[in-house]
């Protein structure tokens, strides 16, 4: 059984109740294993299939334009970027302008994987905004591109 926190404890907890960046990450936690879920059949997590999203976007960023492009840390991206091209669904070369530069581009398998995974992705969006409702969607959009713009 749990010992009881103390009462300087529980004033000082109380500070974070209502953190907006505790609910956001919870919120996109929730969300993230609903596509996590709808996602398993086709062998991927979501952050891999919007990566690979972006990639058909934009054709063949460098590791800088998809950070931006994904508002995601380097190291976060690295990473992410690796297991695609392990495991065959992106390629990366180094760019002929700027040898310092690495350009991705999908693969035909990865290409493969985002049409199949089309489907699936779908009906998480549709879970998900049936879950939060029109008007929560449409916010959560606004503060998405709030927050983007800095």
């Amino acid at each position: 059984m749990p010992t009881p926190a103390s009462h300087d404890d529980q004033q000082l907890a109380a500070t974070f109740t209502g953190c907006l960046a505790s609910a956001i990450r919870q919120a996109d936690r929730l969300v993230a294993s609903v596509f996590d879920e709808r996602l398993r059949e086709v062998d991927l997590r979501g952050t891999q299939v919007a990566m690979l999203g972006t990639l058909a976007k934009l054709g063949n960023p460098s590791q800088r334009e998809l950070a931006e492009a994904t508002h995601t840390d380097t190291s976060t991206l690295s990473r992410n970027l690796e297991r695609l091209v392990e495991r065959g669904l992106a390629e990366c070369a180094d760019c002929e302008a700027d040898k310092r530069v690495r350009r991705y581009a999908l693969t035909d398998a990865g290409r493969q994987v985002l049409k199949n995974a089309v489907p699936h992705w779908e009906a998480a969006q549709r879970e998900v905004s049936e879950r939060l409702g029109a008007d929560v969607c449409g916010v959560l959009q606004k503060l998405a591109d709030a927050l983007a713009k800095g």
